[in-house]
């Protein structure tokens, strides 16, 4: 479910000039009380359970830009696993790609960054990947939880999207 919803986020942030807001729903559930599997946060009386999905929300809500950027990366587009999205946020210039790859295989993406001038040479990567079938939950609360590191970038590269998974680059903007 949380790689879906970073698909579609990345078709709202496409049409972030007529989409405004989103929401989340439901938010919130009682241990043994549910109505669905979907919510993004379970408690009981003295547990959080942080779900992938929130996770996805919280990476997308960390790495929101205000204009968005067509062309920068390329992918086959008859594989429907794949969605991209590329932001500018202009408080602080930095450059965040958004990549999922909701298949069961790695796939290859084409990143070509040479119309942005003045980029750090390397990125902060922040990538949520877990077995399709994993779940975080009371026995094992931080079994999907997103990892960041560093990657070396150049103005035209290739990222390897592992399956599974949704990985933001935030590219600094040099002053």
């Amino acid at each position: 479910n949380a790689i879906s919803e970073a698909a579609y986020l990345t078709a709202l942030e496409r049409n972030g000039d007529v989409v405004m807001m989103a929401s989340y729903a439901p938010l919130l559930a009682k241990k043994n009380f549910t109505q669905w599997t979907t919510d993004m946060i379970f408690f009981d009386n003295s547990n959080i359970i942080l779900t992938p999905n929130y996770y996805v929300q919280k990476m997308f809500m960390n790495n929101a830009g205000d204009r968005y950027y067509e062309g920068i990366v390329t992918k086959n587009d008859n594989d429907t696993t794949l969605a991209v999205s590329c932001v500018r946020d202009s408080k602080t210039g930095d450059i965040i790609l958004k990549l999922v790859n909701a298949g069961n295989e790695l796939k290859t993406l084409k990143i070509d960054l040479s119309i942005f001038k003045k980029l750090n040479k390397e990125a902060e990567k922040t990538i949520l990947t877990g077995d399709a079938e994993a779940e975080n939950n009371f026995e094992n609360p931080e079994n999907i939880i997103p990892s960041t590191s560093k990657l070396k970038i150049k103005s035209n590269f290739e990222y390897q999207a592992p399956a599974q998974s949704l990985t933001v680059l935030r590219i600094e903007h040099k002053k």
